[in-house]
């Protein structure tokens, strides 16, 4: 049966956006509905089922885990927009593409972008666009964009949108690219003619589709999230693949290459990273902005004292429950190590800005970096590490409520964020709210199995809860990723361990102690 044939009812939809916000905190209103139903129609044929009530009630069983997980990419859909993450954008319009226009004019070919994983469309039509502005002809740039979602590559290609889809694109913009034609907005034909939409599924083992070395760019953003890491390592060797030498790879901001043993080499391009295929015999790129990123983040230097007057504070106190990790507890009390002339905010690059409220953090000058913290989320809108270490240092500061207030906005940009969720969790500990944060330490887990940190944090949970049992089993689930990869975290928390092994050698303690109970 084609999924255009399938009836799906609304009471389907409805129970799947339930069960979505029970086991992945995505929470789908009404509006969003119509995504739901282009991934129940992608999905449902793969699964030999055309019944949606039926497809939503295996779902809800144990043995729909692995299928929903499937479902996610898919449902997310309607969170694509036209020129998302604008650091990006700004990044690739003013230093990235006119390189590669140049070299491709150089060798008299287009520059040819991929947007993996494009969904309906807005992210192809947005690089297209950025090429026409900066001085390209239509047959100097070819987009070759797609999803693994047919219907939704098949609306794509229709490149049609409703005009609160396009918030992002600018009132020039507009009228050079869009023709209003029953009351939506059709992007022209000379910008449709510049992309071509495919179904292709980035965790194939093969792709035939794509040649080596014959793309210059790849947007593939917000993808790779869903990902376990051998599928992400195999994604990477096969971009790396398909770039030519000095090729560029723009990631989603949830999404790092940060310990990944992996070919590219990553760039700072106007505050943001951006990854790169080098280019041959490891000359570097003629861009003069563009700088290498540091492997392992540098501390910033603090300025020279001018009057610097060291000060004793207590230390902080762990959070009691949570036995062997030292989480620090409300830190609102305490002054400032330092007393000196605070720094303006907004120097430096993005980058260069969070790095230095880490530095605040390591010191204990929480009140400094969350004057820090909060212009770079202000500045930096769409930049998750800077929501989430917002949420931290409020978190740090005893301030609960703002914390969940910087969390819920980093879910807003990325809703299936699993720092958010895990934080989140943290959080509802530090309140003594132990259920709330057994549910977001769950849909932590269920966004990544494999977090050990988030199973032990799970356990403490169940401790508290008078649940040994449980308790057990998730600090053996903890100490069972005590080979598998760990996860670097987005945001700055101190004295939570990144090491498996750490946190598997403290799950053990706290299952001897449990047994002698």
């Amino acid at each position: 049966m084609s999924s255009d044939a399938l009836t799906i009812e609304r009471s389907a939809l409805e129970q799947l956006a339930a069960l979505l916000l029970e086991r992945a905190g995505l929470k789908v209103t009404p509006d969003g509905y119509n995504g739901l139903r282009l991934a129940l129609q992608a999905r449902m044929p793969a699964t030999g089922l055309d019944d949606a009530g039926e497809y939503v009630r295996r779902l809800k069983q144990l043995a729909g885990e692995h299928e929903l997980r499937a479902l996610l990419p898919l449902v997310t859909v309607g969170k694509t927009e036209f020129f998302r993450d604008s650091r990006q954008f700004a990044a690739f319009e003013n230093e990235v593409f006119p390189e590669l226009l140049k070299f491709a004019r150089r060798e008299a070919r287009p520059v040819r972008a991929w947007s993996a994983g494009c969904a309906t469309g807005e992210e192809p039509y947005s690089i297209a666009m950025v090429g026409l502005d900066r001085g390209a002809l239509p047959n100097e740039v070819e987009c070759w964009a797609t999803d693994l979602n047919p219907v939704a590559v098949e609306n794509a290609a229709r490149g049609r949108f409703a005009i609160r889809r396009l918030l992002g694109v600018s009132e020039p913009r507009l009228a050079r690219f869009f023709n209003l034609v029953d009351g939506q907005y059709e992007v022209t034909p000379q910008l449709r003619d510049m992309v071509h939409f495919d179904g292709h599924n980035l965790a194939a083992p093969i792709w035939p589709q794509v040649k080596p070395q014959s793309k210059d760019l790849i947007f593939c953003r917000n993808v790779i999230i869903y990902f376990d890491q051998p599928t992400i390592l195999a994604v990477m060797d096969r971009f790396y693949d398909s770039l030519r030498p000095g090729g560029w790879l723009f990631l989603g901001y949830s999404e790092s290459l940060f310990r990944l043993p992996t070919r590219f080499e990553m760039i700072e391009v106007g505050g943001v990273f951006i990854y790169r295929r080098p280019m041959r015999g490891g000359t570097t790129s003629a861009m003069t902005t563009v700088v290498r990123a540091p492997t392992t983040s540098t501390p910033i230097p603090a300025p020279a004292p001018e009057v610097v007057k060291t000060v004793e504070r207590p230390t902080p106190k762990a959070l009691p429950l949570v036995v062997g990790l030292q989480i620090p507890r409300s830190t609102a009390a305490m002054p400032s190590p330092v007393l000196r002339a605070a720094q303006p905010p907004g120097t430096g690059t993005p980058v260069q800005r969070l790095d230095q409220i880490i530095v605040d953090i390591e010191r204990g000058d929480f009140p400094r970096a969350l004057r820090l913290a909060h212009a770079l989320a202000e500045d930096s809108p769409d930049d998750l590490a800077a929501r989430i270490t917002l949420g931290n240092v409020h978190a740090l500061m005893g301030n609960i409520d703002e914390a969940r207030e910087a969390y819920q906005a980093a879910l807003q940009r990325e809703p299936l964020s699993v720092e958010a969720r895990l934080y989140l969790g943290i959080a509802a500990m530090q309140a003594g709210e132990p259920e709330v944060a057994r549910q977001e330490f769950t849909r932590a887990l269920f966004l990544e199995p494999t977090l050990a940190l988030g199973h032990y944090l799970l356990a403490q949970v169940h401790e508290r809860r008078s649940d040994p049992e449980a308790a057990r089993r998730s600090y053996r689930n903890a100490i069972n990723q005590r080979k598998g990869p760990p996860h670097a975290l987005i945001g700055h928390f101190p004295d939570l361990p990144t090491s498996n092994e750490a946190i598997a050698q403290a799950a053990q303690y706290r299952l001897a102690a449990l047994s002698e109970r």
